[in-house]
């Protein structure tokens, strides 16, 4: 990623995440169980080292085999007869979607969840909630974003700006955020919201394996893990097994994906709920 780039990512982000900290604080969806502050600085920690992990990876890997697949006029969307607006719209869906596929591997393929568990930790949810994640699983992630990026075919202007899309709504759709509720059906039609993806950190089996989207809601539509109108208040966020927010911290966290008897949460059908 290049340097304009990277800060202009980094601005955004840091300002939609202090605007969603002072909402969340105004607003809140989810009762808060524990510490804010102490999370905070332990999310923005792992923001960190995964952040350094990812720099060394990212542009040689990710960046490197999206130039390649240009230089050779491969990928899907170059062989398609477009205008440009309609090849960028094309490679953000379709980068949403295979977003999606890589969450949902990250719940199925043990090795994948013991890194992504270090995310479903947090004993709360918030806009910080969005930086925590494993450097283990960000390095992981890296080959599959450059198949992403060369199967479909994507500029890296584009790649670049979906990325900085792709931490905005990370950041919105996990925050504790109250949107009214005509606003948030209304969002919800089309975009993943905070109250949908508070489900998907239950401790729950059958709703934290739904609502996989990051941006679109489509994709869990089509493929019937889309679930509403759980009440916000009887969610429990987090894991079963870690309950003590004394072993969450940074380097317990860390640690985490090393400790044995971290399964994937089995996958359980859950009918679509009505209500909020």
């Amino acid at each position: 990623m290049s340097g304009t780039a990277a800060a202009v990512r980094i601005a955004l982000g840091a300002a939609a995440f202090l605007v969603l900290i002072a909402a969340e604080r105004r607003r809140p969806l989810r009762r808060v169980t524990q510490s804010k502050w102490r999370r905070v600085a332990v999310n923005i920690a792992f923001a960190a080292v995964g952040g350094i992990a990812l720099a060394l990876a990212y542009g040689p890997i990710v960046i490197g085999t999206a130039e390649q697949a240009r230089r050779a006029g491969f990928g899907l969307v170059r062989w398609l007869p477009l205008p440009a607006a309609a090849q960028a719209l094309l490679s953000f869906v379709l980068l949403d979607y295979t977003l999606w596929i890589w969450h949902l591997l990250n719940h199925r393929v043990p090795l994948l969840w013991r890194f992504h568990a270090a995310h479903h930790v947090d004993l709360d949810l918030d806009a910080s909630t969005a930086l925590r994640f494993h450097a283990g699983e960000l390095v992981l992630s890296v080959p599959f974003r450059a198949l992403q990026v060369a199967l479909i075919g994507v500029d890296v202007p584009i790649l670049l700006a979906w990325e900085t899309v792709l931490l905005v709504a990370t950041e919105f759709h996990h925050s504790n955020v109250r949107l009214p509720l005509r606003a948030e059906r209304a969002l919800r039609a089309v975009l993943v919201t905070p109250r949908m993806h508070g489900i998907h950190h239950s401790i729950v089996p059958g709703e934290v394996n739904s609502n996989f989207g990051t941006l679109l809601t489509a994709w869990d539509r089509l493929h019937r893990t889309f679930v509403h109108g759980v009440p916000q208040g009887r969610i429990v966020i987090g894991l079963a097994e870690y309950r003590d927010p004394d072993r969450l911290g940074l380097l317990r966290s860390l640690a985490l994906p090393f400790r044995s008897g971290l399964r994937p949460r089995p996958f359980v059908r859950d009918q679509d709920r009505r209500g909020s």
